[in-house]
């Protein structure tokens, strides 16, 4: 059995608080403005959003799950209608699809990642099914352009969560350029923080169109229903304030995993596969475990001051929880990836030091 430190050296925080210069005045400034959701402040915010993404609309919403809300809205997901997705995706994915009075239909990732598995999704096709939802969880891109494909092959509305992947690319593009609709989080843990808050990015301005009424009461014209999920103009100055430095946390992110990936050794461990043409944004390293008891090592690293995403969240397919279990539907591969990984925080706050020994407890590890 692997020796455990008592006392850890480091006791690296999986929190990244984002401060960059001259946000105190940014804020001061916004404060002379109008405060709402339709303020100025807000509709800059949007137009960076669109610009950064290379995107032809952007919405900003008060959160990555209203963002999905709004997104299902926006594609006439109801009562009765049924959203594939993926069982390995956060709670937080799924309770709109519910909210929506939708079903969600569980359908497997592929064996080496979290995209969806194109066989699964034909054996669940149906008229009832109305929309998909890819989420390419912490940050590792999946096969969305083949599933963009599929979806306008047999007419769903592809949604894409990419609440973790704020510059996650496949093929030298935005993720978000291969959805009908995409819905980000700006949640303080995200690469683009505002506290709390989302927005949607859509090149389909039918979409959009849908989307912004719904997230303004339908506009209040009386025809149109809709529910009030606007972000506000303090949170929207703060997110065009810190769009200007995403870029660089990013490459911040990559360099750190490329650090941490050159050191480790250790014959049980390597990084998820990268699929052909992606290059993630390292919200998180995400490294792939080959040990008999996977969940002793990832409880070795946390006591010795490594956190994982898998530990914190119980992280397990989500028709395991009992708020879900009504819609099970197995699905081996995803089962599989999640017991079988752990996550390592890279963030731009991780020194090198902090990467010299997250290296050393992984290659001293001796457990089986």
């Amino acid at each position: 059995m692997s020796a455990i430190v008592e006392t850890p050296r480091f006791p690296i925080s999986d929190k990244y608080r984002q401060s960059c210069q001259g946000e105190l005045d940014v804020l001061r400034d916004a404060l002379q403005r109008g405060l709402s959701g339709t303020s100025e402040v807000v509709e800059h915010y949007e137009a960076d959003l669109a610009a950064w993404f290379d995107s032809q609309n952007a919405i900003a919403v008060s959160s990555g799950g209203a963002a999905i809300s709004v997104a299902l809205a926006a594609a006439g997901v109801g009562a009765g209608d049924e959203v594939a997705l993926t069982p390995t995706s956060p709670l937080c994915t799924v309770y709109p699809v519910i909210a929506a009075g939708a079903v969600p239909v569980f359908v497997d990732t592929r064996e080496h990642g979290f995209g969806m598995s194109l066989e699964d999704l034909s054996r669940v096709h149906n008229a009832k099914l109305k929309a998909i939802i890819d989420i390419p969880m912490w940050g590792y891109p999946t096969e969305v352009d083949e599933l963009q494909a599929c979806a306008r092959e047999r007419g769903y509305t592809l949604i894409l969560d990419l609440a973790h992947a704020h510059g996650s690319t496949l093929h030298g593009k935005h993720l978000s350029h291969y959805g009908d609709i995409s819905c980000f989080s700006t949640h303080e843990r995200k690469p683009l923080a505002t506290g709390e808050g989302g927005f949607l990015l859509s090149d389909r301005q039918d979409l959009a169109d849908r989307a912004r009424s719904y997230s303004r009461f339908g506009n209040l014209n009386g025809r149109d229903f809709g529910l009030n999920y606007k972000l506000a103009a303090l949170p929207a100055a703060l997110g065009q304030h810190r769009l200007r430095y995403l870029q660089e946390q990013i490459d911040a992110r990559r360099r750190n995993a490329e650090f941490l990936l050159s050191r480790i050794h250790h014959p049980k461990v390597r990084e998820k596969k990268q699929i052909d043409g992606g290059e993630t944004n390292y919200y998180s390293l995400n490294l792939q475990l080959f040990f008999r008891n996977n969940r002793s090592f990832i409880d070795y690293l946390e006591v010795n001051g490594i956190p994982s995403d898998i530990k914190r969240y119980g992280c397990k397919c989500l028709y395991k929880f009992p708020a879900v279990a009504a819609y099970q539907r197995d699905c081996p591969n995803g089962d599989a990836l999640l017991r079988g990984m752990t996550t390592i925080p890279v963030h731009p706050n991780v020194t090198e030091d902090e990467l010299f020994y997250i290296a050393s407890i992984v290659n001293d590890y001796n457990g089986d």
